[in-house]
């Protein structure tokens, strides 16, 4: 009787063996089975690529420990920097590296038509630019070390002009955002809002831009095409304010 109780003990245990085996080995033919035109490397990476989303002109914030916790994945964030890292130990694939690897492990929407709760459509436009160059790869396209990424949702669908949307808040005494940019020859639509008690205007020095001054809780809103590229620097124009530091930039380019 203990011999049948060892012989099926040790037969479990050849079993057991037997299936990991067979596990292994279909991790790594499926793992190392792909084309040749399809690998990167094999000896890993450790790469970096900023992303910079702008969804009617508001900077997305993208957290910090995307993908890292107690499995930490080859792409995640560590900190609020947009900057997103790939870290790599072996075999590397192009589908590895896709944009939309990233955003699969955000669990935020991002392709063609869409970028978060945004399609493309009637109420805006979806467009992608690599290194200062549109894109029209969008999720499948292969980070790479070092670019920079921006994925943009303006107003302007179905053929209408695009137009900028740029929303700047007000407060005693600081701008935010304080650093502004737009394209050369983009029609923007600046919106300020005043979120202070004391009243206050926004004027772009050297383009002759300026909203209203208004009161705690208004809003106004200009439109200008920005002119060739340069930076220049909009402030409050009532007194005392400037120098409080009401100030910021704006960078054409």
């Amino acid at each position: 009787m203990s011999r049948i109780k060892n012989f099926e003990k040790i037969f479990r245990w050849i079993l057991i063996i037997v299936v990991g085996i067979f596990i292994i080995a279909w991790f790594l033919v499926s793992k190392f089975s792909s084309p040749k035109s399809e690998i990167v490397t094999k000896n890993g990476l450790h790469w970096h690529s900023e992303l910079d989303i702008k969804i009617f002109g508001q900077i997305q914030e993208i957290p910090a420990n995307i993908g890292l916790g107690i499995a930490e994945n080859p792409i995640h964030t560590h900190d609020t920097d947009n900057v997103i890292h790939m870290e790599f130990p072996g075999l590397v694939t192009k589908d590895d590296l896709k944009i939309g690897q990233f955003f699969k492990i955000w669990g935020k929407k991002f392709d063609k038509n869409c970028i978060f709760e945004e399609c493309s459509g009637p109420d805006g436009k979806l467009k992608m630019l690599v290194n200062g160059k549109d894109s029209s790869e969008f999720e499948n396209y292969m980070m790479q070390d070092g670019d920079k990424i921006e994925i943009i949702f303006e107003k302007g669908g179905n053929g209408a002009e695009v137009v900028k949307e740029i929303t700047v808040v007000g407060t005693e005494f600081a701008f935010s955002p304080s650093a502004i940019s737009v394209q050369a020859g983009e029609k923007v639509e600046l919106i300020f809002k005043n979120e202070g008690r004391a009243s206050h205007n926004l004027v772009i020095e050297g383009l002759e831009v300026s909203t209203k001054t208004i009161g705690g809780g208004q809003t106004d809103t200009v439109e200008f095409t920005a002119p060739a590229s340069g930076t220049f620097t909009f402030f409050c124009s009532i007194p005392g304010h400037r120098s409080s530091g009401m100030e910021g930039s704006l960078k054409i380019e």
